[in-house]
């Protein structure tokens, strides 16, 4: 049985290949979905945590955030933005968000900020 479940908001197929790996791994079930596509999974499949990358093609990461917080059904849901440590402070301000996870980051601080949002 999953430890819970994470859904992954970025575009960068090399990122998410190693949160998918890593986070299966540790026994989480992980989602994968990219801008706007992700409002819906998060509406549907409600995961215990959302990862969002801020910068994405179609739909930033402030925008994901705020429309998750919009909706009823996904407005409780912890959303972690993941960015580079100088984007994470000119951005994350913007955004209605539980946590940050600066890029890179190493697997120690990814569990940690997982298990710390994800209760057992």
């Amino acid at each position: 049985m999953a430890k819970g479940t994470v859904l992954v908001i970025d575009d960068d197929p090399a990122i998410v290949d190693f949160l998918e790996i890593a986070l299966e791994d540790e026994g989480y079930r992980v989602l994968v979905a990219v801008d706007g596509e992700a409002l819906q999974v998060a509406h549907d499949l409600r995961p215990n945590l959302i990862l969002l990358d801020i910068m994405m093609p179609d739909m930033d990461g402030v925008e994901v955030s705020r429309r998750l917080r919009a909706d009823p059904a996904t407005t409780a849901i912890p959303i972690v933005v993941m960015s580079a440590q100088d984007r994470l402070r000119a951005t994350a301000a913007l955004m209605p968000i539980d946590d940050r996870l600066p890029k890179p980051f190493a697997l120690d601080r990814l569990f940690s900020t997982v298990d710390r949002w994800i209760s057992p």
